[in-house]
């Protein structure tokens, strides 16, 4: 079992990283499914057919608000807005996709997830994946 207080390899205390991301996700949740089914402003992303609505960028704001309170030095990579802090080198890089399931979300399937994951030097030390459908 791996520590979860922070040491040279992981300096985070990873139990609280932890808790951190699991309240983000939730709040984003919360968001997500109070939104789902109004009007989602949908618009093309990229060229592969995806697609991006005000849900995404609004769950996306909610969790790097979370993030950047409580780690205001960890880089942050997130889906929708691509790097918003830190430098290429940071040693603890959070990574953010906040409605994994868009294109679901646009044709009314209920089947989506909020991401979040933590890496530390480059090696992932968390992740949260987060069901506002089940919980």
């Amino acid at each position: 079992m791996r520590s979860t207080t922070p040491s040279p390899a992981h300096p985070v205390d990873l139990s609280a990283a932890r808790r951190v991301a699991v309240d983000a996700a939730a709040a984003a949740g919360r968001l997500l499914a109070a939104g789902v089914g109004e009007p989602l402003n949908a618009r093309p992303k990229g060229t592969g057919g995806d697609v991006v609505t005000d849900l995404d960028t609004a769950a996306e704001e909610l969790i790097v608000g979370r993030l950047r309170a409580a780690y205001p030095g960890h880089r942050i990579i997130a889906e929708e807005a691509g790097v918003l802090q830190g430098e290429p080198d940071e040693e603890m890089v959070w990574l953010v996709d906040p409605l994994d399931g868009t294109n679901n979300v646009a044709i009314g399937m209920p089947v989506y997830a909020v991401g979040l994951a933590l890496c530390a030097r480059a090696e992932p030390v968390l992740g949260v994946v987060h069901d506002p459908v089940t919980g």
